[in-house]
């Protein structure tokens, strides 16, 4: 191998192995209180209350507009193709 393919075999390694750090995180296990997601943005929670292989996706909402949160059940990015 010369030099630039080392050089980009690396950096594909690398990348692949922050995917996977950055997959494998861990989720808050308890929803957030009401007025704690700021208007529009998503925060995933692994409550428990979601079918396998699921996780809580929930997208904040505003007080102030009378807009509320939406929340839905969404596969797992690990698992998502």
């Amino acid at each position: 191998m010369n030099r630039i393919q080392v050089v980009f075999a690396l950096a594909a390694f690398t990348a692949a192995l922050v995917a996977r750090i950055a997959l494998a995180a861990d989720y808050p296990k308890t929803v957030p209180k009401d007025g704690e997601i700021p208007y529009g943005k998503v925060v995933y929670v692994d409550d428990g209350k979601c079918p396998k292989g699921e996780i809580k996706e929930i997208t904040g909402g505003s007080q102030e507009k009378a807009i509320p949160r939406k929340t839905r059940c969404v596969k797992r990015p690990a698992e998502s193709k």
